[in-house]
């Protein structure tokens, strides 16, 4: 399996690799699930994906959120850069952004975020009918419903392993756009599920889950052919990443037979900064106790002191705990949510002097501007120890893939790009080898020596060798034959003619753009349409088919998409008239284009445009749209069976709860 790890920055990364990931997941400066993080340029995303491919590693890129119809043409040109980096996949949850790609990028592989909400294997089904190679599950699936997927999915699936869980379904909450216009599908959520809430005699972090820990989990999850197991984390800092990849490394090597594996995996978690442990919602209890813990703070990391008093100068401390300069620290607000994080990098005691370290039970000033409280906490969140930058500033720039084909005889050598480039002229180059019967030239031979000595930005990404017969090449003479070709090739080879092709891809996507004419706004009235319920457990999904069939066999003809597995589900259908309802995602034209192409006739556009946004998508939109009203829309659901009635917060807003099926919505 592999072990997948979160890259707030380029020495996130590296930590990663370091520790014993794969992989990594890393996102750019926008449309990403989580913009409050430092995030990557493309000039050092670049560098990291050089990085990566000539160490056998792999990068996948989040463009993980919704995206607005003013935003397509600057996501266009995104992807155009994108492109040119080749990542190894790009993690995706709008689907006009999956339409986008499919049309226009169709070289880019395609990873459906657990953002798309997929959870069962109706839903994996249909995002392999869009052409995406990898879903990322909803993490409120159980083990069991996850071996059935498993057992029917022809792609790849991945599952979280390790790190925060959110209370919601994935997808489904819109508190932080409602309580603060930060939408979570929109990489600005503000984590309100952190704070304190009241119901009645219940009261406290409600909403707050512990941390998910998988380790008694790999051995399973490898019997089940999962492809990847992902850590959560890109808020996180590198000594986080780096413990976290690390154990998972050992337990995944030690394949769950070694003893002192799981105890020096466990040491190594235990060190790292988080919540309360738990598994998750993969052994799900109508419990609420198991992965809530009402009466602790939500937020992560260790508290290490206490605020008695904020001065214009700094903060006096109470220390409950060791901190080091160099260490990573978030303030904690009274009654919960989270703060600001910064790096201790001033530590004073009495009368000025300064300290390298502190003790447990003395009194501490952190000289800075900091927006805190009294009783504030003050939370360790990275140790120093991991610092990664001297390998990040000393990673080359990134280079461009080439795919080649090689023939060998022992007397004639010829070579042809197969890709891009593949209108160039061919090399060929005489020789007179010798036969040989011991030592033969092998095929890896060939590839090792020729994948080195490129010029420039250019690099051999794929190589096929053909041999003819067995002779023998020594090896300064195979070296001479790398250097014929790449001099062959050096001054033939041009950035522009490898991309020579994105100008025309762009002039389409635009051209396509300002032609096409919207739809307007709509009605409809949804009493008469059968509503296929957004989230269908595994277990339930053939009484759903069923209900299905019947209703058409009586002569029901509309339907109510609610996510991707609505459209496999109504796959068989003839004539049926279709609309998509959230949580199924419209914030732009191309992802009304694909429920068109899933015979839809109306969408639902999202809550969370504003009214001139939306009048702006439906000028485009290719189906009609409509809204209904914000009350009739839940702010939060989840399996976990939530406190029910009216609920408030320490702000004097006010929800209510009502749960029904194992669903709680807010």
């Amino acid at each position: 399996m592999e072990l997948l790890s979160p890259a707030a920055n380029i020495e996130a990364a590296l930590a990663a690799f370091d520790g014993g990931a794969d992989a990594v997941y890393c996102g750019l400066g926008k449309f990403n699930a989580r913009e409050r993080a430092e995030n990557f340029t493309l000039e050092t995303m670049g560098r990291l994906i050089r990085f990566a491919r000539g160490n056998g590693k792999k990068v996948y890129v989040t463009l993980n959120t919704l995206i607005k119809e003013r935003e397509t043409g600057e996501l266009f040109t995104m992807l155009c850069d994108l492109v040119k980096l080749s990542p190894d996949a790009l993690i995706v949850q709008d689907p006009g952004v999956v339409e986008i790609v499919r049309n226009y990028f169709p070289e880019l592989t395609l990873h459906a975020s657990t953002q798309m909400g997929i959870h069962n294997s109706a839903g994996v089904a249909a995002a392999a009918a869009l052409g995406i190679k990898r879903v990322i599950l909803e993490r409120q699936i159980t083990l069991d419903e996850l071996r059935s997927i498993a057992s029917k999915s022809e792609i790849e699936l991945e599952v979280f392993i390790h790190g925060s869980l959110c209370c919601s379904l994935s997808g489904r909450c819109l508190l932080s756009a409602h309580l603060n216009g930060c939408s979570g599908n929109r990489g600005t959520c503000r984590q309100p599920c952190r704070k304190q809430y009241f119901c009645g005699t219940a009261g406290g972090y409600l909403l707050s889950p512990k941390d998910l820990c998988g380790t008694e989990l790999t051995g399973e999850l490898r019997r089940m052919g999962i492809a990847s197991l992902k850590i959560e984390g890109r808020l996180r800092s590198p000594d986080y990443v780096w413990k976290t990849a690390r154990a998972y490394r050992i337990l995944l090597d030690s394949n769950g037979s070694d003893r002192a594996a799981e105890e020096e995996a466990a040491k190594l978690l235990n060190s790292a900064s988080s919540r309360e442990k738990s598994t998750g919602f993969y052994y799900l209890k109508q419990d609420r106790n198991t992965l809530i813990d009402a009466g602790k703070s939500g937020t992560f990391g260790k508290c290490v002191a206490t605020v008695e008093k904020v001065l214009r100068s700094g903060m006096v401390i109470k220390c409950s705990d060791v901190m080091h300069l160099g260490d990573r620290l978030r303030l904690v607000p009274q009654y919960g949510g989270e703060g600001e994080s910064f790096s201790l990098i001033k530590l004073e005691r009495r009368k000025g002097e300064r300290i390298l370290r502190s003790r447990a039970g003395e009194r501490c000033f952190i000289p800075g501007n900091f927006n805190a409280g009294e009783n504030w906490s003050i939370n360790k969140i990275g140790e120093n120890g991991f610092d990664f930058s001297r390998r990040a500033a000393a990673l080359a720039e990134h280079n461009l893939p080439l795919d080649v084909k090689i023939r060998c005889s022992a007397l004639k050598w010829e070579a042809e790009f197969t890709d891009k480039l593949s209108t160039l002229p061919h090399w060929e180059c005489s020789c007179d080898f010798a036969a040989a019967d011991k030592h033969p030239l092998t095929e890896a031979e060939v590839k090792k020596v020729f994948s080195t000595g490129a010029p420039g930005k250019w690099f051999l990404r794929n190589i096929r060798v053909e041999t003819e017969g067995k002779f023998f090449v020594p090896p300064a003479e195979l070296k001479k034959m790398r250097r014929s070709f790449w001099d062959f090739f050096a001054e033939k080879l041009d950035e522009e003619k490898y991309f020579d092709d994105i100008p025309l891809r762009m002039e389409k996507f635009f051209t396509e753009s300002r032609n096409s004419c919207g739809r307007g706004i709509g009605e409809i009235d949804l009493k008469d349409f059968f509503i296929i319920p957004p989230f269908i457990p595994e277990g339930e999904l053939e009484k759903i088919k069923k209900r299905i069939s019947g209703a058409y066999r009586s002569g029901v003809r509309d339907f109510a998409v609610t996510g991707v597995h609505g459209f496999e589900l109504l796959r068989e259908f003839k004539n049926l008239r279709c609309i998509t309802l959230f949580p199924f995602p419209v914030t732009n034209s191309r992802a009304a284009a694909v429920a068109k192409q899933a015979n839809c006739v109306m969408c639902e556009s999202a809550w969370e445009l504003s009214d001139d946004e939306n009048m702006e998508l439906a000028e485009r939109s290719v189906l009609p749209l409509f809204r209904r009203q914000r009350r009739d829309i839940p702010l939060l659901v989840t399996r976990l069976p939530l406190p029910e009635g009216e609920w408030q917060d320490k702000a004097g807003n006010r929800f209510f709860v009502r749960s029904a099926g194992g669903i709680s919505e807010l």
